[in-house]
């Protein structure tokens, strides 16, 4: 008797872990495509190219429009517009660091848990960004300063 109420309480806990983490780590498919169109985005900046940011903002814009104001703030859209309009690297990388600040707030506030995204911080910009992977490319000054930064948070 005492074994089968030890087992039932272990399958218990065992449950609500395996259930807690599954909400933890849940990414909403809307955050992960926009996410998707961020990395670019950060990725040409890192490259000191404009090349293919105003489509990747462009998709990123429509992603944030459907799905606002459920998943991502009201003010996300302006900062879009902005790097939308942006003629030259400085200030796409000032938009940039605006939806950076965004995004990542979006990540903490779901709670995502994923272990596939990652923070980085530079000192120099005093700016974060999100990208996919552990390996620096600085998108706030590219070749000049591209390995600046460091891991400062995992979702």
């Amino acid at each position: 008797m005492k074994k089968c109420i030890t087992l039932s309480l272990f399958l218990s806990i065992l449950c609500f872990g395996i259930a807690y983490r599954l909400v933890a780590q849940g990414v909403p498919p809307a955050l992960d495509s926009a996410l998707q169109e961020y990395f670019k985005i950060g990725k040409s900046l890192s490259d000191d190219s404009l090349k293919g940011v105003p489509e990747a903002a462009k998709s990123l814009k429509e992603i944030v429009q459907k799905n606002t104001p459920s998943l991502f703030p009201e003010g996300l859209l302006g900062k879009v517009d902005t790097l939308m309009g942006a003629k030259d690297l400085d200030s796409a990388r000032l938009a940039f660091k605006d939806i950076s600040d965004v995004l990542i707030g979006v990540l903490r506030s779901k709670q995502i848990k994923t272990g596939k995204y990652f923070v980085l911080t530079c000192p120099m910009a005093q700016a974060s960004w999100i990208q996919p992977d552990k390996e620096v490319k600085n998108p706030y000054y590219g070749s000049a300063m591209l390995l600046c930064g460091d891991v400062t948070e995992e979702f």
